[in-house]
């Protein structure tokens, strides 16, 4: 029979240090077991070697006494403790106390993993035996955080007691993407997470369960919950020099039930959220009146003075993870403190964006990064079509009016651009006279001679009108209409010159490019039918 003093002998030990009880060391260890929860205890038997992280007594040096007490009631080996994140020094009236009881306490290796501890005590008995009390040390192990999973950093700490090969924890949920790992760099833990959370990977085998999958050049076997409302998580481990054990997959089946709920508990966040949105809608009401929106406003809201309000509507959604993209809304919502409302309607939004009076940047970055939202959505699902309208800034009070002014936005900029991009009620102000069917009629000529040029190069032309308008969109930027356009700014150059040389332009004075603007941006209602 082992003995503790045998056990703390071997390689996997070498570094250990004997706080209390060295005058108990041979006694005899039957089995060892894992303790992570406060009332843990009650499930040790007698001679069990028992070790933790010293979690669950880590915020009362009270709570260490008392476990050492009830330990050595219950007749068990010794006490093993890592001493390296909760508990970094052990109290001297918890030392004190093992020696008065004579229970041996250990400060294990850091590195070390349970299971190779666990796998070695029972090394000398039958492979089923040892197999099986490994597994019975995983499943108590677990089952002491089924009522309660504190935090991701939680669920870590126990999968890599278990499990002795590359691991990688990831939950993505309104506040965003948290990610825990041992042996991949940053970088290749955040690629991974990214990668398996959304199910781009390759080489699924769906009767696998864990699945093993490909990613790049890494073989992982991975239990993921999928993408919600509330967001999605995976616990992965990266088979590189060894594959994964049956022990090492039976803690992925246990820690996906647990990564649940994680994201169930996101509820709170839920309600906030629907908070927010029953807020936008009582200040979106015609008929309440100024004075109660602003007693809305002046309630816990950013101080901000102006506010712009964007509407989003899904024409087409294709192909598109409607979860994700209401994840992402409210994880931008979270971020800019402002206020989203799902439309359930058309699958689309309205939200209030809070103005930074101090940087009108800051603004443009604030819209830049709401609408590159639909764009990722949209290349992930070819078939996504959308429209998104902008009014303001102003103040929050005058919300309805907002409101009005960008629906009519979104509607004039996908009547006028085509869908899949954002369009600025004031921008769109100078359009919208021009529109009028009597300018329209009296302008006709004039403009088409302009554009006859490109208009008469067939394919080329069209190209080149893209580019123009593009350009013009994006405010005379080289560099973001080649991003636009998937072009190099080189090309964006080149055409430009050409549609220059083709239109015969010397001059692009401020009146010239008044006018190929406006030409431009009217051709569809010119010419019915070009894009």
């Amino acid at each position: 029979m082992l003995t503790l003093r045998e056990i703390l002998d071997w390689e996997i030990l070498s570094g250990h240090t004997v706080i209390a009880g060295a005058g108990s060391l041979g006694s005899e260890v039957l089995s060892v077991t894992v303790i992570d929860a406060p009332d843990a205890v009650n499930w040790v038997k007698a001679r069990e070697f028992v070790v933790t992280s010293t979690y669950p007594v880590q915020q009362s040096p009270q709570a260490l006494v008392a476990l050492i007490e009830q330990l050595a009631a219950r007749n068990a080996a010794g006490l093993g403790v890592k001493l390296t994140r909760f508990l970094r020094e052990f109290p001297d009236d918890a030392r004190c106390r093992a020696d008065e009881l004579g229970l041996p306490i250990v400060s294990l290796p850091g590195p070390l993993a349970w299971s190779d501890l666990i796998g070695r005590v029972f090394a000398d008995g039958d492979r089923q035996s040892s197999q099986a009390a490994h597994l019975s040390a995983i499943y108590r192990g677990f089952s002491q955080h089924r009522a309660r999973l504190g935090s991701l950093r939680e669920l870590f700490d126990l999968v890599t007691g278990f499990v002795n090969l590359p691991v990688v924890l990831a939950v993505e949920d309104e506040m965003g993407l948290r990610i825990e790992s041992r042996g991949v760099s940053s970088a290749e833990a955040e690629g991974l997470a990214e990668t398996l959370i959304h199910g781009e990977a390759t080489g699924t085998h769906p009767q696998d369960t864990p699945l093993r999958l490909t990613v790049g050049s890494e073989t992982v076997a991975v239990a993921r919950t999928g993408m919600s409302a509330n967001g999605g998580g995976l616990v992965a481990i990266v088979e590189r020099a060894q594959t994964a054990s049956d022990a090492d997959l039976e803690c992925l089946r246990l820690s996906v039930h647990l990564l649940q709920t994680l994201l169930d508990a996101n509820i709170g966040a839920q309600s906030h959220a629907n908070g927010d949105a029953r807020l936008l809608s009582q200040l979106l009401d015609p008929l309440l009146s100024g004075e109660a929106k602003q007693l809305l406003v002046a309630r816990g809201l950013p101080d901000a003075a102006r506010w712009h309000l964007v509407v989003g509507r899904i024409f087409d959604a294709g192909a598109l993870d409607q979860a994700l993209l209401s994840l992402r809304l409210r994880q931008f919502a979270r971020r800019r403190l402002a206020l989203l409302r799902m439309e359930d309607d058309d699958g689309g939004c309205t939200i209030a964006i809070p103005a930074t009076d101090a940087d009108a940047r800051s603004e443009d970055a604030a819209l830049r990064e709401f609408s590159q939202i639909f764009e990722r959505q949209a290349r992930r699902a070819s078939d996504f079509r959308y429209g998104l309208g902008q009014a303001g800034p102003a103040a929050l009070r005058d919300a309805a009016e907002l409101h009005r002014e960008a629906r009519e936005a979104m509607a004039f900029g996908v009547s006028l651009n085509g869908f899949n991009r954002l369009s600025r009620h004031d921008d769109l102000l100078l359009m919208r006279l021009l529109a009028h069917p009597a300018v329209i009629e009296e302008s006709r000529a004039s403009f088409l001679r302009l554009l006859d040029p490109l208009l008469a190069m067939g394919e080329q032309g069209r190209m080149l009108i893209t580019t123009l308008r593009v350009w013009f969109q994006e405010d005379e930027s080289m560099p973001r209409t080649a991003e636009r356009l998937g072009l190099h700014v080189n090309t964006v150059r080149q055409r430009l010159d050409r549609s220059r040389a083709a239109l015969r332009l010397t001059d692009l004075g401020t009146d010239t490019r008044l006018r190929l603007y406006v030409a431009l941006q009217l051709l569809p209602m010119l010419r019915p039918g070009e894009s």
